[in-house]
């Protein structure tokens, strides 16, 4: 089959290799001249790692990520409010923290390894859609030729879904530092600091002596914060996490913090026609959980394997849609619940987080369940893929 996808990122990148893999012709139309990550860190979870492992990209990937065993945060009373270990769920489970540009990194070569095509500079305006072919529509005014289905892998500002304001009221700073030489920073431990649910920083090992550090910020307030400057900035950071110098230490520039919009928002038709919406043009939620990257490289997964089997993109894409539907309903649910409790303005849910993370994680079925659900396990995704 001949195959568009738009967007070259984690999910876009995915879908081109696999499907490239089963011989169709598959060409990326993306807006960048060249394709590059956005963004920091990230966790790659066992769910994700399970796709990397079918790829034959999970072990190079490993020789570049950290693996960690816990995330763990503190307030500033000293409480727990997140107490997360993989090994509840057995010693071989654990996530695995990387830059984002080693994941993508690999992604591109397996694509281009597998013979995908790049349209570079185009950027994809809409999509004609009907009959037994689809074509896409650039801003540049051009049309593409004719292709058998077209994958949306645009994210959430992406012009072929519509939807309305899907932005969180928080996001996040974040940046790149080398990994502390600190006890307090564990190299297999995402650690973090919180007050309230609208104050907190973090650390996240991300493999070769590097870690992701990001700070809470509301989305109207990034102006604010760098007028302030970073002297103030670094201030109300020690004021919540004093063991914190040394990684600000390494900040020197504005410039070097990416800010980082966080959105929930769930399109209620995965497949329209002949166009499949996967990642987070179909789903996304805020990184509370860690499945962002995931759950686009399930959505791949899926895809090609429903091609694989249905053949037809009439069959193909509805069984697609079966596959992950499940999963990402529970998933999204579970976001957003989770969020305000600890990325919002609210002064009772994070007061109820702090009375009850503590015990409750010292129960065993409650240390499992939690591992259950930061893994991507909960809904048994890879069942479905047969994985």
């Amino acid at each position: 089959m001949e195959i568009a996808i738009a967007g070259a990122g984690i999910a876009g990148l995915t879908a081109a290799a696999l499907l490239a893999r089963l011989g169709h012709a598959v060409v990326i139309y993306d807006k960048a001249k060249e394709p590059a990550p956005v963004g920091s860190g990230l966790i790659v979870q066992p769910v994700g790692q399970a796709v990397l492992r079918a790829m034959g990209l999970l072990e190079a990937l490993r020789g570049r990520g950290a693996p960690l065993r816990r995330l763990n945060a503190l307030n500033t009373r000293g409480q727990t409010v997140l107490n997360v270990s993989y090994d509840a769920l057995g010693d071989d489970c654990y996530g695995l923290g990387v830059h984002r540009a080693a994941l993508f990194d690999l992604l591109l070569n397996a694509a281009e390894n597998a013979g995908v095509r790049f349209e570079r500079n185009c950027e994809v305006a809409s999509v004609e859609n009907g009959g037994e072919s689809c074509r896409l529509n650039l801003v540049s005014g051009e049309t593409s030729s004719a292709f058998d289905f077209v994958v949306d892998a645009l994210g959430v500002r992406s012009p072929l879904v519509q939807r309305g304001d899907a932005f969180l009221t928080f996001g996040a700073l974040w940046t790149n530092i080398p990994l502390p030489d600190d006890p307090a920073f564990p190299p297999d431990a995402l650690t973090q600091r919180y007050h309230g649910a609208d104050t907190s920083a973090g650390v996240m090992p991300i493999g070769e002596s590097q870690a992701a550090f990001f700070w809470t910020l509301r989305q109207d307030s990034y102006d604010e914060w760098r007028r302030g400057g970073l002297d103030l900035w670094k201030r109300d950071v020690l004021r919540l996490w004093p063991q914190a110098d040394q990684c600000l230490a390494e900040i020197s520039d504005p410039d070097e913090m990416i800010f980082a919009r966080y959105a929930h928002h769930t399109h209620r038709r995965p497949v329209e026609g002949r166009v499949v919406h996967i990642g987070d043009a179909w789903h996304a939620a805020s990184p509370q959980l860690g499945q962002g990257a995931n759950m686009a490289l399930l959505d791949a997964y899926a895809l090609a394997a429903a091609i694989e089997s249905a053949g037809r993109v009439r069959d193909a894409l509805p069984a697609f849609a079966k596959m992950r539907r499940r999963h990402v309903a529970l998933y999204q649910a579970i976001s957003w619940a989770f969020t305000p409790v600890y990325q919002s303005e609210s002064r009772i849910l994070p007061a109820i987080r702090d009375a009850l993370t503590g015990p409750l994680s010292d129960i065993p079925l409650m240390r499992a369940l939690l591992a259950a659900i930061v893994s991507g396990k909960v809904g048994a995704p890879l069942k479905a893929l047969g994985l």
